[in-house]
């Protein structure tokens, strides 16, 4: 009798631990950072300092929930983003950002974070969904659209300015390579006056050997807005 309780018992905790040990499994807190020479963002230099970028990211099944901030080394910019994201299926995932920056404000300490004034807030809500094709078509598709935030006209009324973005990836010897065509889909809006192509980039990526043990991840940016008439080399190493 003892023998078949202590038999139910351990089937018992067992059926109890598998389902525990799943949920660890897929469950993972990443810290992602990188020194970057300028921060550009969608064809527009937000900061032309030396900035820090850090991204701590929580990840749970189809789901993940971050933090991301910027800080410029001259004490000209600071951003704090929170970000959510879902993954619909395989290819397709779906992200919601609050993106909060210090840009346009008279100074790097007019912070006011919780003003959610839509009228006097410096915040923006940035909805996105993107589809990424399998390895054989190495090509992402996104949409991002401002929904909520400081992205105003002149009578107040919400912008939705729009960027549509294509991503190819190759390799080439041992270094990725990504090309970007990014454009401003409505007229007068945060990207730029009107429908155009706002940003061509290549970024090509690999890592520096320092030894057998230290590898540095460094990439360069090469970044052109044909609406604003402005190219860009951007530098940055992960770490």
């Amino acid at each position: 009798m003892k023998l078949k309780r202590t038999t139910f018992l351990l089937i018992l905790i067992s059926s109890l631990l598998i389902p525990v040990t799943k949920v660890k499994s897929q469950t993972s807190l990443d810290l992602n950072s990188s020194i970057t020479t300028r921060h550009y963002w969608r064809g527009l230099m937000i900061s032309e300092a030396v900035n820090y970028e850090g991204d701590l990211v929580l990840k749970s099944g189809k789901f993940k929930f971050g933090a991301w901030g910027g800080y410029a080394f001259d004490d000209t910019y600071s951003e704090f983003d929170f970000h959510l994201g879902y993954a619909i299926s395989r290819h397709l995932t779906f992200e919601v950002w609050d993106l909060y920056a210090s840009r346009d404000r008279a100074s790097i300490n007019d912070y006011q974070y919780f003003d959610f004034d839509r009228n006097t807030t410096n915040h923006l809500i940035d909805a996105s969904i993107k589809y990424d094709f399998n390895d054989k078509l190495p090509l992402t598709v996104s949409w991002s659209t401002l929904i909520w935030g400081r992205d105003l006209d002149e009578n107040n009324n919400q912008n939705f300015s729009s960027y549509f973005e294509l991503n190819y990836r190759v390799r080439v010897n041992k270094t990725d390579v990504t090309f970007n065509l990014g454009t401003n889909v409505f007229a007068n809006a945060l990207y730029a006056d009107h429908t155009n192509i706002v940003d061509i980039g290549l970024t090509a990526s690999q890592e520096f050997k320092i030894n057998e043990q230290v590898k540095i991840p460094v990439w360069a940016k090469v970044a052109i807005n044909p609406d604003a008439e402005k190219a860009n080399l951007i530098i940055g190493f992960n770490f």
